[in-house]
C-alpha cells in the first residue's frame, strides 16, 4: 500500500500544468542546452567580421535543423544591442526562419509529415500492448502501455514538432542564408551612401554566409557518416564561438578564457584526447597563439588524471597548468584576471557532466514505410539538386558576359568626359597669364593634351600628370589643380550614373528572383505531393489482380509516379501489359513500361507517366548580306520533359543586332533548361534588356518568338512578343497564330501574348523570322507551300522557306524552324 502512495505521489510530481515530463533531470538538460545555443548564437550575432559585416549569426539559424527557435531568439537579443540597422537584423532573422519554416512545409519530402492521427497511434499502441501482455502473461491492471504515457503529451515531442519545421535540405539553407545576408548588405550599402567599404562588405557577407551554413550544418543537426566532417563542422563552430567572445566580459571575467578552457575539458572527456588537443589548440588560437599552449598543457593533465580515474585531480592539475603557462607569458597580474575564469570553467564542466546522460539506443527494424520514404528522399534531394544546381550554373555562364556590358557601359560618356575637361581648364584658364600661349601659339598641343586626359578618363577613371607633357606641365602652375578638380567632377558624374540607373535594377532582379523561387516552390509542391486516395484504389485493384504487394506510393501531378514495393506477380491473373494499361487508366493519363528493381528479397515496380509525343526538328538562318546575321535560333529540351523552339531577331542590324539575339537566346536556353517558367524569365530578360540598352544612342530590344511544348501532355504554348506568326499544319489545313505585340527590352512591362494549341502526331510547327514575309506580308505563298508540305522533312521545310525569301532582292535576315511531331517511342 505505501509503495502504490509514492508511485501515485511521484505521478503527481511529474505532472504539472497537464504537462507529463518523464524525467525533470533531461528536462534540466534541455532547458540547459537551449539556452546554450541561445546564447550561442547571441555571440555570434555580436560578431563584427571583415568591413562591419556579421554573417556568422545568420550562418547558424539558416544551418540549425535543432534549436532554431533558441538561436533565433538569441539572435534577436543580440541584435537589440546593435546601434546600427538592429531592427534590419532582427526583421532578417524573423523572415530567415519564417522562409525556412516555409521551405520545409512546401518542398520536404511529403512523407516526412504523413504521420498517423494520435488516436489511432494510442489504439495500434494499445493492440500492440495487450499482445504483449497475452504473450507475457502481464497482469489486466494497466491498460495503457508505458510508451504512451512517457511519449503522448511530453515535452520532447513539442521540441520535436517544432523540429520538423526546419528539415529543408542544405542547399535550400544556403541559399536563404545567401539571400538574407544580400538583404542586409544592400541596405547598409544603400544607407551608407554606396561606400566601397559597403560593397566589399556586401561581397565578403554574401560569400561567407552559406559556406558557413554548409560547414556549421554538420553539427547543427544533419550530421555525417564520416566523423572527419563532423570534426570539421564542431572544430569550426568551436573556433567561432570563442573568437566571437574576445573582448567580451561576464561578470569582470574573460568570456572567451572561460569558454576555452571549458570546450577543452569537455572535448577531453567526451570526444577522446586527440580531439581535445584540437579543441585547445583552435581554443587559444582564437584568443591569442601565444596563449595556446596553456589550454594545451590544460588537456594533457586532465587527461593523464583521467586515464587513471580522477577527474577532480585533472581538472585541479589541468586548470593549475592553464594559469601556469598564463603567468609565464603574461606576468604575475594575469593570476588574478585568470584564476576566477578556470575556476567557473572547472565548475561549469562539473555540473553539465553531471547532466549529462547518454542516450539509450534502440534498434528499430527497418520497415517498408522507411524504405519508401529513404527511395523518395532521395529522388527528391536529387531533383531539387539538379534544379538548383540549373539555375546556379545559368546565372554563373551569364554573370561574366554582364559584367562586361554592364562595365562598359556604366562609365560616362566621352561627350560628358570633354564638357568636364573643359569646364575644369575653363575655371583655371581664364585668368592665367599663359592662356594666350596655351590656347593660342600651342593650341594643337594643348587640344592633343586634353584629348589625352579625355582618353584617361574613360579606360581608367581618374587622370595623373603622366598625360600632360612637360612643356605644358613647366608652364602651367594650375596643373595640379585642374587634376584634382578632373577626378573630383569625373567621381560625382561616375557616382550619379550609378545611383541613378543601379536601384531599379536591384528592384527588377530581386522581384524576378522572387518569382524563380515561388515557381520553383508551386512546381515542387505538387509534384512531390503524395495522392493517399489514389493508393488506396491501385491497392485494391492489385488484390483483386491477384498481385502481392507491401507497400503502394503515388506522388506527382503531371510527371506521376507509382511505387510498389514488395511486389510479387507469380499469382497475377492479369499481364503486365495489362497490369500497365489498367493502372494507366486509374490515374487519369498513359503509363510507361514497369520498371523492376531487386533489393536482397525485396522486388520494387515503378511506373511513371509516359511521353505522349516526341519531337524532331530542323532550322535555317540566312542572313541580309553574306555577313552576321541578327537573328538567333535555337531548339532544345530540359528534364521537366518540356521541348523548346526559339527565334530572336535583334532590332538592328550587324554586330549589335546579332550581340542582343545572342544574348537572349542564351539566357533562355539557360533560365529554361534549369526548369523555370518561361513568363518568368521573359520578364527577367526584359529587364536585362532595359538596363543594358539606357543609352538612348543604342537600340537594345530583340523579339521573341518561342514555342513550349509538354511531351507528356501534348499541349504547347506558342509566346511572341513582336515575332512574326506561327504555323501549325494538321491534315493539309494551316493554322495560322498570330499575337500583336511589342519586343522585349523596350518598355518596362512585358507585352506578350501566349497562344495554347493541343499537339497531335503527324502534326508539323512552323515558325518564322519577319524576313521571310518581307514580300509576303500576307503570308498567301508561304501558306500555299505549307498546305502542300506534309510530305517534306522538316530540313526541306526550312531549307524551301530560306530559299525562297532570299531570292528577292535586299532581303533582311531570314530564320525559319520546322518541327514535326511524332508519337512517343516505348
Amino acid at each position: 500500500m505505501q509503495e502504490k502512495v509514492k508511485e501515485s505521489t511521484k505521478k503527481v510530481r511529474y505532472e504539472r500544468g497537464g504537462v507529463r515530463v518523464k524525467n525533470p533531470a533531461r528536462l534540466l538538460r534541455v532547458c540547459a542546452m537551449e539556452l546554450f545555443w541561445a546564447c550561442g548564437a547571441g555571440l555570434l550575432g555580436q560578431a563584427e567580421m571583415l568591413c562591419g559585416t556579421r554573417p556568422l549569426g545568420l550562418a547558424l539559424l539558416c544551418s540549425a535543423r535543432r534549436h532554431t527557435l533558441s538561436i533565433l531568439a538569441g539572435l534577436i537579443v543580440s541584435a537589440l544591442y546593435l546601434r546600427e540597422a538592429s531592427v534590419v537584423y532582427i526583421c532578417t532573422y524573423v523572415v530567415a526562419a519564417l522562409v525556412r519554416m516555409a521551405s520545409a512545409l512546401l518542398l520536404d519530402t511529403p512523407d516526412a509529415h504523413m504521420e498517423l492521427p494520435v488516436g489511432l497511434q494510442k489504439r495500434l499502441r494499445v493492440f500492440a500492448h495487450k499482445k504483449r501482455k497475452d504473450a507475457d502473461g502481464t497482469k489486466e491492471g494497466d491498460e495503457t502501455p508505458r510508451s504512451e504515457k512517457d511519449e503522448i503529451g511530453t515535452v520532447p515531442s513539442l521540441r520535436d514538432s517544432f523540429r520538423s519545421l526546419f528539415t529543408e535540405s542544405v542547399c535550400l539553407r544556403m541559399a536563404t542564408g545567401a539571400v538574407c545576408s544580400l538583404v542586409v548588405s544592400l541596405y547598409l550599402l544603400i544607407s551608407g551612401g554606396f561606400q566601397y567599404y559597403d560593397l566589399f562588405g556586401a561581397f565578403f557577407a554574401v560569400a561567407v554566409t552559406p559556406a558557413a551554413v554548409m560547414v556549421y550544418s554538420v553539427c547543427t543537426g544533419d550530421g555525417s557518416e564520416h566523423r572527419f566532417l563532423q570534426t570539421v563542422s564542431r572544430s569550426a563552430l568551436l573556433f567561432s564561438l570563442v573568437w566571437a567572445a574576445d573582448g567580451l566580459f561576464l561578470c569582470g571575467l574573460p568570456l572567451a578564457v572561460m569558454l576555452s578552457l571549458f570546450f577543452a575539458l569537455y572535448t577531453t572527456a567526451t570526444e577522446g584526447l586527440g580531439i581535445g588537443i584540437l579543441a585547445a589548440i583552435l581554443g587559444g588560437v582564437a584568443i591569442d597563439p601565444l596563449y595556446a599552449p596553456a589550454y594545451l598543457l590544460a588537456v594533457l593533465a586532465f587527461s593523464l588524471f583521467c586515464s587513471m580515474e580522477k577527474e577532480n585531480l585533472g581538472l585541479l592539475f589541468g586548470c593549475g597548468a592553464m594559469l601556469a603557462w598564463s603567468v609565464y607569458v603574461g606576468g604575475a597580474q594575469t593570476l588574478w584576471q585568470l584564476l576566477p575564469s578556470a575556476l567557473v570553467s572547472a565548475t561549469a564542466y562539473t555540473l553539465v557532466m553531471r547532466m549529462r546522460k547518454s542516450p539509450e539506443k534502440t534498434e528499430e527494424e527497418p520497415n517498408d514505410g522507411e524504405e519508401i520514404r529513404r527511395r523518395f528522399e532521395g529522388n527528391r534531394y536529387q531533383d531539387s539538386s539538379e534544379r538548383f544546381r540549373g539555375i546556379s550554373d545559368a546565372f554563373s555562364s551569364l554573370s561574366e558576359m554582364f559584367y562586361n556590358l554592364s562595365d562598359r557601359f556604366r562609365r560616362p560618356g566621352t561627350l560628358d568626359l570633354r564638357r568636364l575637361c573643359d569646364g575644369a581648364f575653363d575655371s583655371f584658364c581664364e585668368n592665367c597669364p599663359n592662356n594666350s600661349v596655351c590656347w593660342g601659339l600651342e593650341y594643337s598641343s594643348t587640344l592633343a593634351t586634353m584629348n589625352s586626359l579625355i582618353s584617361a578618363l574613360h579606360t581608367k577613371g581618374k587622370v595623373s600628370r603622366a598625360q600632360i607633357p612637360d612643356a605644358l606641365s613647366h608652364r602651367c602652375e594650375s596643373a595640379d589643380a585642374i587634376l584634382e578638380k578632373i577626378n573630383l567632377e569625373c567621381s560625382k558624374l561616375t557616382g550619379e550614373m550609378l545611383r541613378n540607373n543601379r536601384t531599379e535594377i536591384f528592384a527588377m532582379d530581386y522581384e524576378s528572383a522572387a518569382s524563380i523561387i515561388n515557381d520553383a516552390l508551386e512546381e515542387d509542391d505538387g509534384e512531390y505531393r503524395f495522392d493517399h486516395t489514389l493508393e488506396q484504389k491501385i491497392i485494391e485493384y492489385l488484390c483483386d489482380a491477384g498481385v502481392r504487394s507491401r507497400s503502394v506510393t503515388v506522388y506527382g501531378t503531371r510527371r506521376r509516379q507509382i511505387l510498389v514495393r514488395g511486389v510479387n506477380l507469380e499469382q497475377a491473373c492479369v499481364t503486365v501489359e495489362t497490369l500497365r494499361s489498367d493502372l494507366g487508366e486509374l490515374c487519369g493519363m498513359e503509363l510507361s513500361r514497369p520498371v523492376f528493381e531487386v533489393e536482397g528479397n525485396v522486388t520494387t515496380m515503378t511506373l511513371q507517366a509516359k511521353h505522349k509525343l516526341s519531337v524532331t526538328g530542323a532550322q535555317n538562318n540566312v542572313s541580309a548580306d553574306g555577313g552576321v546575321s541578327g537573328d538567333t535560333v535555337n531548339l532544345f529540351s530540359n528534364k521537366k520533359d518540356y521541348f523548346y523552339a526559339l527565334i530572336s531577331d535583334g532590332m538592328g542590324a550587324g554586330k549589335e543586332a546579332a550581340l542582343t539575339s545572342n544574348i537572349c537566346s542564351v539566357f533562355l536556353e539557360k533560365m529554361l533548361r534549369a526548369g523555370n517558367r518561361a513568363g518568368t524569365s521573359l520578364r527577367m530578360l526584359n529587364n536585362l534588356l532595359r538596363s543594358r540598352g539606357n543609352d538612348s544612342s543604342r537600340e537594345c530590344s530583340t523579339t521573341v518568338d518561342l514555342a513550349e511544348i509538354d511531351l507528356i501532355t501534348g499541349e504547347a504554348s506558342f509566346i511572341k512578343s513582336g515575332a512574326a506568326p506561327g504555323f501549325v499544319v494538321r491534315d493539309r489545313v494551316v493554322h495560322r497564330l498570330q499575337a500583336v505585340s511589342i519586343p522585349i527590352g523596350i518598355i518596362s512591362t512585358l507585352d506578350v501574348r501566349a497562344t495554347p494549341f493541343s499537339l497531335k502526331a503527324g502534326d508539323t510547327v512552323v515558325m518564322i523570322s519577319d524576313g521571310i514575309l518581307q514580300n509576303d506580308p500576307d503570308c498567301q505563298t508561304l501558306t500555299a507551300f505549307l498546305s502542300t508540305a506534309g510530305s517534306l522533312t522538316p530540313e526541306e521545310i526550312v531549307y524551301h522557306i530560306c530559299l525562297q525569301a532570299a531570292q528577292n532582292d535586299n532581303h533582311d535576315d531570314c530564320s525559319a524552324i520546322a518541327l514535326r511531331i511524332a508519337p512517343a517511342e516505348e
